[in-house]
């Protein structure tokens, strides 16, 4: 019989003060993450450090004797993080294997999900990598959930079953996860984006709704690359298209690369023992030692306000932490540097049904990618472009991309522009 996790006693591993990392998505191990929150007290107080969790979240917002840690306001985190429940520890995405390594934010304990053993006694960590080996490296006690509905994706991924402190049964398959479906919003920016990025580019466009426009608008194109930090179903709609071919990729030629999946058993069953995907390590997908490798990426990312001078806000907006630092200052600088590539970023000019302005003249909310990386940014109203251009060249190109609805406003505050 499996275990519940009433019947899981985590007292031999955990000591009270331990920092527990926990996969992400569909990899983390539903039992052991419910059996912490359920036995964190008696254990003595733990922090949790856990990115985008897809369960419902009911247990983490009343539990006690745990702090939650983050790098992302995400699902039921920003729940969290409005109840005091949440410490965000801002990092670019590739920089939190050197914090592990580096001995600022070293895991004690880990928590995974596995597949079953090969017949050589390896396992696969099946759909999300990211940070994962690089804390169970630095862990004093790994724990997993064998799941037998856990794809087997290859790359790094693959392990061996000796960095493993015990196995525990699952008691359910992996959790889903999926956007809501592109709106007219949605689709008008993303052909745009389609417009501008050539065929056998290399593309990094990431995960939701505008994403999956971008996806949709992208499958007429020939030989495109991917080297993403995540992948969504609309990824496999992509390739069965015949638009992502990898032939012209300047490095893992042939392969699409990433390092999370996010989505549904479409997308689990494509990439199980799909020779032609890589999963790997977050300090490889998104470090400048590879990225400088493309000539021609075009890397597509998402913000929740961007200010008149090209400054991209995509954490916090008045005071709730929803988004991440994430990789996109890694894609966008890359794309910068890239000899034949783009950086752009893509947004909705309004938000919510007050249709607040995502075009502001000031972010609400941190910086998270700096004027002087600002290259390309597209709304529903059109594409401004900002690389080169000065302050006032800026603002003008911006407001014409905002709502009509905010233009006059936007206008008032270009004199106080600096």
């Amino acid at each position: 019989m499996s275990p519940t996790a009433q019947s899981i006693d985590l007292s031999p591993y955990i000591k009270p003060g331990d920092l527990v990392f926990c996969a992400q998505l569909g990899a983390a191990p539903q039992s052991l993450v419910k059996a912490l929150i359920e036995q964190a007290e008696r254990l003595g107080g733990v922090r949790f450090l856990n990115s985008f969790p897809l369960d419902p979240g009911d247990g983490r917002l009343t539990s006690r004797g745990v702090r939650y840690v983050s790098m992302d306001g995400f699902g039921v985190n920003a729940k969290l993080f409005q109840a005091g429940k949440l410490d965000i520890v801002p990092a670019h995405f590739s920089d939190y294997a050197s914090l592990f390594h580096d001995g600022l934010l070293v895991p004690d304990v880990v928590f995974c999900t596995v597949t079953p053993a090969d017949d050589a006694r390896r396992r696969s960590l099946g759909l999300s990598l990211d940070h994962l080996r690089d804390a169970m490296e630095c862990a004093r006690v790994v724990l997993a959930e064998e799941n037998a509905d856990m794809p087997w994706t290859h790359g790094d991924s693959e392990i061996s079953g000796d960095l493993l402190t015990e196995v525990f049964p699952a008691t359910q398959p992996p959790d889903l996860w999926q956007s809501r479906p592109p709106g007219p919003v949605d689709h008008a920016i993303a052909e745009q984006v389609a417009r501008l990025v050539p065929d056998g580019a290399t593309v990094q466009y990431g995960v939701g709704a505008t994403p999956d426009a971008i996806a949709r608008a992208l499958a007429g194109h020939k030989d495109l690359g991917c080297h993403s930090g995540s992948v969504a179903d609309s990824f496999v709609d992509l390739v069965e298209a015949g638009a992502i071919s990898n032939r012209f990729k300047e490095i893992d030629r042939g392969f699409s690369v990433t390092t999370a999946l996010y989505g549904t058993r479409k997308l689990y069953d494509f990439a199980h023992r799909n020779p032609a995907m890589l999963l790997r390590r977050a300090r490889y997908t998104h470090s400048d030692a590879t990225l400088r490798n493309f000539r021609r990426l075009y890397a597509i990312n998402s913000a929740l306000e961007v200010d008149l001078t090209g400054q991209v806000g995509s954490e916090a907006v008045n005071g709730r932490y929803i988004g991440a630092v994430g990789g996109q200052v890694n894609f966008q600088r890359a794309g910068l540097a890239s000899p034949e590539g783009r950086a752009i970023i893509t947004l909705g000019s309004t938000a919510g049904r007050a249709n607040a302005p995502r075009i502001v003249s000031k972010l609400s909310g941190p910086v998270t990618t700096v004027r002087a990386d600002a290259d390309a940014v597209i709304t529903e109203y059109g594409m401004a472009e900002l690389r080169g251009k000065s302050l006032g060249e800026r603002a003008e190109a911006m407001i014409a991309i905002a709502h009509p609805d905010h233009r006059a406003d936007l206008r008032k505050a270009i004199d106080g522009l600096a």
